[in-house]
């Protein structure tokens, strides 16, 4: 009987060894177990997008030239098509000063081309000044409307020629449009709209701060000219009459 009870005990003393055992593998070991799992898949994840960080450069990289190129290419559009005084935005009231320049040299091209392309020219040229305000003027593109304009012609295939040239004017970008035709060779007149585009330069593409007051208020005019500009801007180029005053034959 002293034997069975002495068995009891040490059998009530195992059984509550277990249950302690058990309550220690739930509360400590199991939940650690648990973590160890969890890293281990997210340590097999993060391998798996360290080892496609090669491929991500690869694409960066080519991307990175794709861009380079595009800023080569347009810088060859830049010289080939642009005015060489197109102004530059990254600094407002600078591009405002220079604005005449630019203008003066439109204008020039756009009354020497048609003689050098075997017409003659029976238009005059007027381009609008810049606005009042540097910070009005469009960023994204200069637009001159010249309204329709006349040319004189020797013959049929001239008069065509000289309209397909204007698409090879240097240092400027022209639409041609509406081409109608009057009287007989030698004296064929040709009349369409003329219509001028430039785009405005600006480091990393983005345009530089506001000028923070007028420069009427300072005194400043650009091209020497006296203040106070009509400069009507309208759909984000010039509006209204910034274009040719048609002359006689």
């Amino acid at each position: 009987m002293k034997g069975l009870t002495m068995f009891a005990k040490v059998s009530i003393g195992l059984t509550a060894t277990i249950v302690v055992a058990a309550a220690l593998y739930l509360l400590g070991i199991r939940p650690t177990l648990q973590n160890i799992q969890y890293h281990e898949e997210n340590i097999s994840l993060l391998q798996q997008k360290v080892d496609k960080i090669p491929q991500a450069e690869e694409l960066v990289k080519r991307a990175q030239q794709r861009v380079e190129q595009a800023e080569r290419d347009l810088a060859v559009i830049d010289r080939r098509k642009m005015p060489v005084n197109t102004i530059d935005l990254s600094d407002r009231l600078k591009a405002w000063m220079q604005y005449p320049d630019m203008t003066r040299e439109i204008a020039k091209k756009l009354e020497a081309w048609p003689e050098k392309t075997g017409v003659q020219r029976l238009y005059n040229v007027a381009l609008p000044p810049p606005p009042n305000d540097p910070n009005a003027i469009p960023t994204l593109v200069l637009v001159y409307p010249m309204g329709t304009v006349q040319v004189r012609a020797a013959s049929f295939e001239s008069l065509l020629n000289h309209v397909r040239k204007w698409n090879d004017i240097p240092n400027l970008v022209v639409l041609v449009d509406g081409l109608t035709i009057s009287g007989m060779s030698p004296q064929l007149f040709g009349s369409y709209t003329l219509t001028v585009f430039v785009y405005p330069r600006m480091k990393g593409g983005q345009p530089g701060p506001n000028v923070p007051s007028s420069p009427q208020a300072q005194g400043a005019a650009p091209g020497g000219m006296g203040g106070g500009f009509g400069g009507g801007f309208g759909g984000g180029g010039f509006g209204g009459g910034a274009g040719f005053g048609a002359s006689g034959p």
